[in-house]
């Protein structure tokens, strides 16, 4: 017995504690699939940031790809963007330290649009419980008709009891009638399967899609301007973004086809040469209107008798003044989508935010302005750091946006049953064949 003591006496004391392991908070990743390029930004929660929302975010994982395709001016395969996306994944995965397996993507391709539609339902209770709001935000869904197209947002612009005066929250309220009116923004089903399964092959699964212009406002408008009213112009490389904001909510979505590459063909056919030697002239010495030194020499290599490439020179004012009727144009064209949707004179934004790569372009500031009537910025992410090439810029607003969002939203898989309007939620009831992918991505992109 003394030696069964003995022996218990010198273990115990001895034995030291297994340390308590941190809980790993799961990674959080979202990917943002242009024409031009591919980005990953991936992190993790943070307890200590949830108690301090106002700290900055810092981004664990950044990839990039840039489009095979697109050197060439060329439209994309299927396979082509797979494997951009699976090489921006790998890079996110190895600076994060964990392989990226679940994405929030956004979709800034053709067809997507908004509208604001009515619902009603009649309250099924003595007052208005979440089953009601569920049924009246159905109801809506059900006033647009959607063939092959899928719902991205439902967003609830305000609610009526019995024909009264417009409420914020109606939860909790008596009353017989409820209705709502609410921006849908809706996406091509076939392109939005596209992506999803461009994804899938690349190794990762799709838990949500948003809009690409929601995304970007989430990321460069301060909590004022979403309150008072403004407009996010998107100038991506394949499209052209348009999101409106006003009282905190999203008010209107869409795309515009048209983007940085009709500026870098005009430029490839006025210096004739290649659509990648433009692209690399347009990126180096781009500019519009009087933002640059119109005299100076700059090189330009042009095709030359057999066809190769020739060393050249052009003066910049030759480059702004090829690049300045097509982007005025393209911003007039955002404006008369805005002016179509109905958004002019009191209704109208009191000022825009222009993002993407195309807010780079030195003069596009002061033509956005005159082409928009209103005041202009240059949005790029806010409380957002962890790049090693510096700070992140206006081409990261989509996806910066994203990452906010996913870390103010409880995950997919913490989620009850509760109605949620996205497209996660709706993914029984659009999910079909990707038989004709191969065809749209080539068409679009």
């Amino acid at each position: 017995m003394g030696a069964a003591l003995k022996h218990e006496y010198e273990i115990a004391p001895d034995e030291p504690r297994a340390a308590e392991e941190p809980v790993t908070q799961p990674l959080v990743a979202v990917l943002d699939v242009g024409v031009s390029k591919t980005v990953c930004l991936a992190t993790r929660r943070d307890p200590v940031l949830d108690l301090h929302p106002e700290r900055p975010l810092r981004v664990l994982g950044v990839g990039q790809q840039t489009a095979p395709a697109f050197a060439s001016g060329k439209p994309a395969d299927f396979d082509a963007c797979a494997r951009a996306i699976q090489v921006a994944l790998d890079e996110a995965s190895v600076m994060a330290g964990t392989a990226v397996r679940r994405v929030i993507a956004t979709y800034s391709g053709p067809g997507m649009n908004a509208r604001i539609v009515r619902g009603a339902a009649r309250v099924r209770g003595k007052q208005i419980g979440t089953r009601d709001i569920e049924a009246v935000l159905q109801s809506a869904m059900q006033a647009m008709p959607t063939p092959q197209r899928s719902f991205l947002h439902v967003e609830p612009l305000r609610y009526f009891i019995d024909d009264g005066e417009e409420i914020a929250d109606p939860l909790g309220f008596a009353g017989t009638m409820l209705a709502v009116e609410a921006c849908v923004v809706t996406a091509p089903t076939e392109a939005l399967n596209a992506l999803k399964s461009c994804v899938r092959q690349a190794g990762a699964e799709v838990d949500e899609i948003i809009a690409a212009p929601k995304a970007a406002g989430m990321a460069v408008l301060t909590p004022e301007e979403r309150a008072e009213g403004a407009l996010v112009i998107d100038l991506g490389a394949g499209s052209i973004g348009i999101g409106v904001f006003g009282d905190d909510q999203l008010l209107h979505a869409e795309t515009v086809a048209a983007g940085g590459v009709r500026l870098t063909r005009d430029l490839a056919m006025k210096l004739q040469t290649t659509f990648a030697a433009a692209e690399r002239v347009k990126l180096a010495f781009g500019a519009v209107g009087d933002a640059c030194d119109r005299r100076e020499a700059v090189q330009a290599p042009k095709l030359g008798m057999d066809g190769r490439l020739e060393a050249a020179t052009t003066l910049r004012g030759v480059i702004a003044d090829t690049l300045t009727p097509r982007l005025y144009e393209m911003l007039l064209l955002a404006r008369e989508r805005l002016t179509r949707a109905g958004f002019v004179g009191e209704a109208a934004p009191l000022r825009a935010v222009i993002t993407g790569g195309g807010a780079l372009i030195p003069g596009v500031r002061d033509m956005a302005a005159e082409a928009l009537g209103m005041p202009v910025r240059v949005g790029r992410p806010l409380e957002l750091c962890g790049f090693d090439h510096g700070e992140a810029g206006p081409a990261y607003a989509a996806a910066a946006g994203m990452l906010r969002y996913r870390l103010d939203t409880p995950a997919l898989d913490e989620e009850d049953d509760r109605f949620q309007p996205s497209l996660a939620e709706l993914a029984s009831s659009v999910r079909n064949g990707v038989h004709s992918m191969w065809a749209w991505l080539r068409e679009n992109f």
